[in-house]
């Protein structure tokens, strides 16, 4: 492939673009579609709203529909990233999240998805393989630690009294096992503006805030000695001790027992 040179495919509800150039600067725009950008080679710098991301390799950057944002490549090094783009129908039929501008570990299984679909393009196995690449995508994105979120200011943060209402919820029923339908029917606001004020109000989603919220009970607990982790566990609304040793370690980096007394 050459300096400059692209390398698309277009699919249903996908388009996909190899691209191999380096300082390459583009003034803020926005896109009807989420975004994906994966970097082969070189650095590259977004700013989106009050976000901004910086991703090489091993990393990847994700923006949702409608986000102005400015987008600049390493000017030392060889530059080659894929990049892709969703449409919003296809996003939400293969049950896409919602999710605020983030850069996140990169997938190796999406970088294979995305080489087989620009390779073959006439693949009958394509639509098969865009459910599973916007599952995998939507599946790291919720499960991104959000270390800089902190629950404990969340009421603070909110503006909204739909979402004080449901922070309120959140809090109190963290532990036990419920639907965010639930929460946002009971806040006054459907499934899909909760997801959307709730993100635009605090950087997080209900189901990050709900885990935020289960990860902070048990710092307290543990830094308490209320338990083993395993009682500990299952006291924040694990049904797993395993998923939350795994949890707590990805937006901590720690291990429970490190802070169990």
């Amino acid at each position: 492939m050459k300096q400059g040179q692209d390398i698309t495919a277009n699919f249903p509800g996908i388009f996909i673009i190899h691209q191999k150039i380096r300082g390459n600067t583009v003034d803020h725009h926005r896109h009807e579609d989420h975004e994906l950008f994966l970097p082969l080679q070189g650095e590259i710098q977004i700013h989106a709203e009050k976000a901004a991301l910086k991703a090489g390799p091993g990393k990847m950057i994700y923006l949702p529909p409608q986000t102005p944002h400015s987008f600049r490549s390493d000017l030392t090094s060889q530059g080659e990233r894929l990049i892709l783009m969703i449409e919003a129908t296809a996003w939400k039929k293969h049950q896409g999240g919602t999710f605020g501008p983030s850069a996140i570990s990169a997938s190796q299984l999406c970088k294979e998805i995305l080489f087989q679909l620009l390779i073959h393009p006439k693949t009958k196995a394509s639509k098969a393989l865009i459910e599973t690449l916007i599952q995998t995508i939507s599946e790291m994105l919720e499960a991104a630690p959000q270390r800089d979120a902190n629950p404990l200011h969340f009421t603070g943060q909110a503006k909204d009294p739909r979402i004080k209402t449901a922070l309120a919820l959140l809090e109190e029923n963290f532990h036990r096992s419920f639907s965010i339908e639930e929460i946002a029917r009971k806040s006054g606001l459907s499934t899909r503006s909760f997801n959307r004020l709730f993100l635009t109000e605090l950087a997080v989603t209900p189901k990050q805030a709900m885990t935020l919220y289960r990860v902070e009970r048990a710092k307290q607990l543990l830094r308490q000695g209320k338990g083993s982790v395993t009682d500990i566990a299952f006291e924040v609304g694990y049904q797993s001790v395993s998923q939350f040793i795994a949890t707590f370690r990805r937006h901590t980096g720690q291990l429970p027992s490190s802070l169990l007394r």
